[in-house]
């Protein structure tokens, strides 16, 4: 299947956006009420309604222009009907200055596009990438199933091999995903869905080299500077690398400083509460501490859970007997200490010397306690 459709995909043709704006014309067929038509995009880091339009015989136009292919939306609002009824009625779509058109026979959600070439290209690699996503899901869902008392419904070791497919199928997708931007280093796509994968594990070399292989170009576009950005910031979590020191609350809201473990070993362990590989994979670091603890040796947990979910935290670390440093600012992704070294998936974790420097990474189950055990006697 790979074989045959990477290759297809690697002869999509890139057209440069030679216009400077974008009108978008829509015609809705079937839709014979009064309606109002809304063109969505992002504004200060959030959608926003950028334009409206009413809907006249059952078209629309929107004109403007973008300083580069964005993430955007439809969405018609039926004006003497109340939205409850047929839920939104929106289509996302990726923008750019071109004509773009959209036809529909009575709803805008399944509207055909055409005339964007992101969108185009966006649309061919979800195709091929939406079958392990459902799979992903159906898994993530099925296995992480709890009773009414908040126990998981399935063991730990079943659970662990859940978790396992879940990380092989995300390695499949990643590997098309990066098949794709490699094979379109002139299109914004191909960039869009480079930086994409930065959202994964990677390593900060291998992806800058290929990163220079995008136009100058694309390099120098706004997403070009925020992808090249994100790997100067995973430079930091590089063994070799001095740890940046942080401060924040552990479960009792005091403070606590990371080079106050100075002259230790320490392991910061990315985690959260929601994290089902997380979980699984916490017995493997309880079994590391309980053979290591009292010597010069100290774990950091660093949670990224959200707002308003201290307390599944700490259900967490008590279910799962973590007895460790445990620190978070409830910020989700947004968490500082996991901004600062460039975390964008968890579990992750990080292995600091006595004296600060970053000397391994991602060290999971028996080859953490071996190589801990190498190093603290």
């Amino acid at each position: 299947m790979k074989k045959t459709i990477i290759p297809m995909l690697m002869l999509l043709p890139f057209f440069g956006a030679a216009q400077k704006s974008y009108t978008i014309s829509g015609k809705i067929s079937g839709l014979n009420e009064p309606a109002k038509v809304y063109l969505i995009t992002m504004q200060s880091n959030q959608f926003k309604d950028t334009d409206s339009a009413t809907l006249i015989n059952g078209q629309f136009q929107f004109n403007g222009s973008v300083t580069e292919p964005q993430q955007a939306a439809i969405r018609v609002k039926r004006i003497n009907t109340p939205e409850a009824k047929y839920r939104p009625d929106i289509l996302e779509f990726f923008l750019e200055n071109s004509q773009i058109s959209f036809t529909a026979k009575d709803s805008i959600k399944y509207a055909a596009v055409t005339g964007s070439v992101a969108d185009r290209e966006h649309r061919d690699l979800e195709a091929i990438s939406s079958l392990m996503i459902r799979t992903i899901i159906r898994i993530q869902d099925e296995f992480g199933k709890k009773n009414n008392d908040g126990a998981s419904l399935y063991p730990l070791d079943v659970r662990r091999n859940a978790g396992e497919s879940v990380q092989k199928t995300v390695e499949e997708l990643r590997n098309i995903r990066l098949m794709f931007a490699t094979s379109h280093p002139k299109s914004f796509m191909g960039l869009f869905t480079f930086n994409e994968i930065l959202d994964q594990k990677f390593i900060p070399a291998e992806m800058e080299l290929l990163f220079n292989n995008f136009s100058a170009e694309l390099k120098s576009s706004p997403l070009g500077k925020k992808t090249l950005e994100r790997i100067n910031i995973a430079k930091r979590a590089q063994p070799g690398t001095k740890a940046t020191d942080f401060t924040q609350n552990d479960l009792n809201g005091k403070p606590f400083t990371l080079s106050s473990l100075r002259g230790k070993y320490v392991l910061l362990d990315f985690w959260a509460s929601w994290c089902a590989p997380c979980r699984a994979e916490n017995p493997n670091v309880v079994k590391a501490y309980n053979e290591l603890k009292g010597k010069n040796f100290e774990i950091v947990g660093i949670s990224l859970d959200y707002p308003g979910s201290k307390g599944a935290w700490a259900a967490a670390v008590k279910s799962d007997g973590l007895p460790w440093i445990q620190v978070s600012d409830l910020n989700g992704w947004k968490n500082e200490v996991a901004l600062t070294y460039g975390i964008n998936s968890v579990p992750q974790n990080l292995l600091i010397d006595p004296q600060g420097m970053i000397i391994g990474k991602n060290l999971r189950g028996e080859a953490l306690t071996e190589k801990l055990k190498q190093l603290i006697k």
